[in-house]
């Protein structure tokens, strides 16, 4: 089973910086609730443009957040997007939509985790 994220490898991204790696998925934490309402919005109004700017800022956050599911569904959707390859269009904005339901009801556990005392093999 894929880890919904992964503290070590958000720290590494963040240069080492276990506080600054913190940080950053507490804002992606927090940004999660309305990014869901922008894409669902943007979905249900068929506005493949916006829809696209959500879902690639969404993925750029996930660079410096490791968040793997989260991470490898947006980076499909926004590839399909890109192309505009609406085949699978509802399957992947589905997806994206359930894993950030995860994030939403699981990530604030790892708030309250210390990562300063978090190594590689955690």
């Amino acid at each position: 089973m894929t880890k919904i994220l992964d503290i070590p490898e958000s720290i590494t991204a963040a240069n080492g910086n276990a506080s600054l790696a913190k940080d950053l998925f507490a804002m992606l934490l927090d940004d999660l609730n309305p990014r869901l309402e922008q894409i669902s919005t943007s979905f249900q109004s068929n506005d493949m443009e916006a829809l696209g700017e959500h879902i690639h800022k969404l993925y750029g956050a996930t660079a410096y957040c490791i968040v793997p599911l989260l991470r490898n569904r947006t980076e499909i959707l926004d590839h399909a997007l890109r192309e505009q390859d609406y085949s699978q269009l509802n399957e992947l904005v589905e997806k994206v939509i359930q894993e950030i339901k995860q994030l939403m009801k699981h990530g604030p556990i790892h708030i309250e985790k210390d990562w300063l005392s978090i190594n590689k093999t955690d």
